[in-house]
């Protein structure tokens, strides 16, 4: 889903120096025997419900057998919530478990400030995980994050628009071609085809379908500028000046974006799976259907993977450290696994239920929850190099002038890819 986040490396190094191995808040507020942990989470409306369920779940079972009580707390997005851990860390009031967006895990494992969870997950346990979803759980070969909410990015196409555009409604586009061709029929009833923004989450999943990579194999050097990053951009210009696409740039562009697709003035867009169960209701409130497919391919059909795993703090002692090790185990088993993916939308992370009668019996009736899953062998990990946020947003200011101005494209890539390498090599 939303995947966007600003961690700064400086804030983040200045976090773990004055963490320092100190212990948390919640050691000191226990007077009762009672184990007390904190839990932060992202993102709001089903993904906080899901979240708040869970954890009272555990609290009325496992937390009341073996003494453990779980505070869940909403810290806003991703950039939000991991600005607070930082600020959370210096002033040592870490929660004790955390979600983090997988391509931060190394940055704050880096800096000392999670646990490892190889000795709380045996490798059967571990395995039994997509592993598309486990690429970004690994940091120097330690188990610090466990696939929780994960997503692909997905193409959402509204289905009454292209019935009354003459186009079959039961079926996207499955190419860059096809995503043309209908874009340009969908302007005879006066509405944008597709609509993007300058997210490099949907975009690493464009150049890799285009044959191309964001960074280099190791990570240290921007390749975006390659002829799959360069004809990328001439295919999305194009497709705006001459296809019916339509780019929502500037601050308020995915917002503006969103609101076209809900309002039918917009039929086709990229975003998360975890949007599913919103989309679904908002598009059967308003009276039209919503159909998810495949992101449409170049050369090759590769989507990278989104969301977020379950993260332990370090500065726990070890009876915090086992209390939140059950809570983490508990929030990514297969029945509560189950239970995210019919709540939310996310992808079903474990390899054991996907033949689970609940998640049959929802595909049969909701065949658009199916899509995401179907597309995980597809699925690549998003770049974890420290850099890489700030490294994204140079090329995502380079994007939008490109698409905003008749500024040369491969000029304007060079420009933006020895800016990023000045970052990425460091880290």
């Amino acid at each position: 889903m939303k995947w966007k986040t600003s961690l700064g490396i400086a804030a983040l190094a200045l976090a773990s120096l004055l963490f320092n191995g100190c212990g948390t808040q919640q050691a000191a507020q226990e007077d009762n025997g009672v184990v007390e942990i904190k839990y932060w989470y992202a993102w709001q409306d089903q993904i906080a419900e899901n979240n708040k369920e869970l954890t009272q779940k555990f609290n009325d079972t496992i937390g009341k057998e073996k003494g453990i009580h779980i505070t869940a707390e909403y810290q806003g997005s991703y950039d939000d919530l991991q600005a607070k851990l930082q600020s959370a860390f210096a002033a040592h009031e870490e929660p004790a478990v955390s979600v983090i967006e997988i391509s931060s895990i190394k940055a704050f494992a880096k800096n000392g400030m999670l646990n490892p969870l190889d000795e709380y997950f045996s490798k059967e346990d571990i395995n039994d995980f997509y592993p598309g979803l486990l690429k970004n759980s690994y940091v120097d070969d330690k188990f610090y994050g466990v696939p929780y909410l994960r997503s692909t990015p997905i193409l959402y196409y509204n289905k009454t628009l292209f019935k009354k555009a003459g186009l079959d409604p039961e079926k996207g586009p499955e190419n860059w071609t096809e995503l043309k061709a209908m874009s340009q029929k969908l302007a005879a009833i006066g509405v944008n085809g597709f609509g993007f923004i300058s997210d490099p989450w949907p975009l690493e999943a464009l150049i890799s379908q285009n044959g191309g990579s964001m960074l280099s194999d190791d990570e240290t050097k921007a390749v975006f500028n390659s002829p799959a990053g360069i004809g990328m951009l001439e295919y999305l210009r194009d497709g705006i000046q001459n296809s019916n696409f339509k780019y929502y740039n500037g601050a308020g562009g995915s917002d503006n974006c969103e609101s076209a697709f809900m309002n039918q003035q917009l039929a086709m867009r990229i975003t998360s799976t975890a949007d599913l169960t919103k989309n679904l209701k908002l598009a059967k409130e308003n009276g039209y259907e919503i159909g998810t497919c495949f992101i449409p391919m170049q050369t090759k059909r590769s989507v990278p993977t989104g969301g977020c795993n379950l993260v332990m703090t370090s500065a726990l002692d070890a009876k915090h450290k086992a209390a939140a090790a059950e809570f983490i185990k508990f929030m990514t088993a297969p029945e509560q696994a189950i239970y995210s993916h019919i709540k939310t939308g996310y992808l079903p992370s474990r390899q054991s239920i996907t033949n689970d009668d609940k998640i049959k019996e929802m595909y049969a009736k909701i065949p658009q929850y199916r899509t995401a899953l179907q597309q995980l062998p597809y699925a690549f990990g998003r770049p974890m190099n420290e850099a890489y946020h700030e490294a994204s947003k140079i090329y995502s200011n380079m994007f939008d002038k490109i698409l905003t101005t008749s500024i040369d494209i491969k000029t304007a890539l060079d420009e933006a890819a020895a800016k990023d390498n000045a970052l990425l090599s460091n880290k």
